[in-house]
């Protein structure tokens, strides 16, 4: 690596590569979001509570910008403003067209999984969640759920959040309980 000159203007802002390498970053971003979206959208939502796979590609994209940005002298900060400027405005885009197309939204942000319905863990939404039991009860535990015949529906959310909506009396005749020592064998 040659010596680094501090304070080379031109450098610190513009850096050595042809202006049409600003092009390719464009068309970088392009490329690493839509696969970051796809793969997260893939991975299921346990993972990112109160975060949308958008937020999330988002901020660590902006991190990775930002951050080169500021520690190798060789990336130019026009390069991460570039970056920045162009997911803020894929971010815009993507969120433009979720509220116009409906098929839109539920492509990237899913739609709730029903996990428990009327007391009974429904293995299949489980699987479609990409969700273990132990994790369902845990998230269950967290809202004071003693026992799934507390619950008429749980649903996990977009969001990773668990949605619930109790049953008027509490029916223990139907479900499990949500402690680890009741439900090992």
């Amino acid at each position: 690596m040659d010596p680094v000159v501090p304070f080379d203007w031109h450098r610190l802002f513009i850096g050595t590569e042809p202006p049409l390498y600003m092009a390719e970053i464009l068309f970088r971003v392009l490329l690493i979001y839509s696969f970051a979206i796809l793969a997260l959208r893939y991975m299921g939502k346990r993972g990112q509570q109160q975060l949308s796979p958008f937020e999330l590609v988002l901020v660590i994209a902006l991190g990775s910008a930002t951050g080169d940005s500021m520690l190798y002298p060789e990336v130019p900060i026009f390069y991460a403003w570039a970056i920045i400027v162009a997911m803020v405005v894929l971010d815009r885009l993507l969120t433009a067209l979720q509220f116009r197309y409906r098929r839109v939204h539920t492509f990237l942000e899913r739609r709730p999984s029903l996990l428990v319905r009327e007391g009974r863990v429904l293995e299949e939404g489980l699987k479609r969640a990409s969700l273990r039991r132990e994790e369902l009860f845990a998230l269950l535990r967290e809202q004071d759920v003693v026992h799934t015949g507390e619950i008429q529906y749980a649903f996990l959310e977009p969001t990773g959040n668990l949605g619930l909506s109790r049953c008027p009396r509490i029916e223990f005749e139907h479900g499990e309980s949500t402690y680890p020592e009741s439900n090992e064998g």
